[in-house]
């Protein structure tokens, strides 16, 4: 019977070091201990390191001189634990209750073919709803997010790392596919959530497209965001279904990010990442057969605070 002892928690953080140090608090308070923790400091100016090997000696620390991404982070920390479960949590975002991981814990281990628990997510500032509000429905997903979730060893030793290549967006749908081809579903329960402390309002205002020391902007996460699709489109989709949704998805990204956001410049470079990664999807293609994208793609996307 595995328990919150069988669990490594992965966190990737930079110049964070306030909601760091509360996400650490409050999983502590869950009865996790420091020896659980797994922290990359990607390239922090605000002394951050030096606040955790001071307060938490005992949690395993590295840092980056320079900024490498979250997830190349993720990836080397998956490598590194050893647990059986890895929790990966953003630094400003935790899970309400120990009771909330161990009954995720417990449907993983219902069936052999979950491999992936996704936390449903509340994107906010304000404490989200109490579980007793929220319905006690299981579900079967086509993916999860980064903030909250919980994945098996045994699907790490399989599938190994992220995909670093996609550098921000999208890895986690990608990681759902490559397990989804070795039988592994990702699961979830509506009442059992992540709380990522966001201000979203704060988070749509940022438009600068800088990509330096970490500060990712509104303009290069979009491009990120919508090449990223495609290539995961081109890689995995059956040939005929997959031409359309490469079509449909290059008209999502022009209406959103040319008409709405004015990013014209934006949206051919983003185009330009695409084609450029062609002869890399070419190179890593595992297409789904129709069946199996029928049975992958009849499941929602994930769930967070607005989807159900």
């Amino acid at each position: 019977m595995y328990s919150i002892k069988d669990i490594d928690i992965i966190i990737t953080t930079k110049n964070r070091s306030v909601d760091l140090l509360f996400t650490i608090d409050h999983m502590l308070s869950l009865g996790f201990v420091e020896d659980q923790f797994y922290i990359i400091d990607d390239g922090s100016t605000d002394g951050t390191d030096s606040l955790i090997y001071s307060k938490y000696p005992k949690i395993h620390l590295e840092k980056n001189p320079s900024s490498l991404g979250y997830m190349v982070n993720r990836s080397k920390m998956m490598k590194e634990t050893k647990r059986s479960y890895i929790l990966s949590l953003d630094d400003d975002s935790h899970i309400r209750t120990k009771e909330d991981v161990k009954e995720a814990i417990r449907i993983l281990e219902s069936d052999p073919e979950f491999g992936i628990f996704h936390f449903r997510v509340f994107n906010q500032i304000q404490d989200p709803p109490e579980k007793s509000v929220l319905a006690d429905k299981f579900r079967i997903l086509r993916g999860y997010i980064g903030c909250g979730h919980i994945i098996k060893r045994e699907v790490i030793e399989k599938l190994g790392s992220y995909r670093n290549e996609l550098v921000f967006y999208c890895e986690e749908i990608d990681y759902s596919l490559r397990a989804f081809k070795l039988g592994y579903k990702v699961v979830s329960n509506d009442n059992l959530i992540v709380h990522h402390r966001i201000d979203m309002g704060l988070r749509e205002k940022q438009k600068t497209s800088v990509n330096a020391k970490g500060i990712y902007g509104r303009e290069w996460r979009n491009i990120h965001l919508y090449s990223n699709n495609l290539i995961i489109t081109l890689i995995y989709y059956p040939a005929g279904i997959g031409f359309l949704f490469l079509l449909y998805r290059i008209f999502l990204a022009f209406k959103f990010m040319v008409l709405k956001e004015q990013q014209f410049l934006a949206f051919f470079k983003m185009l330009g990442r695409f084609f450029s990664f062609v002869p890399y999807c070419f190179k890593e293609m595992k297409k789904l057969s129709y069946k199996e994208f029928k049975a992958w793609f009849s499941n929602p996307d994930f769930t967070d605070a607005g989807s159900v």
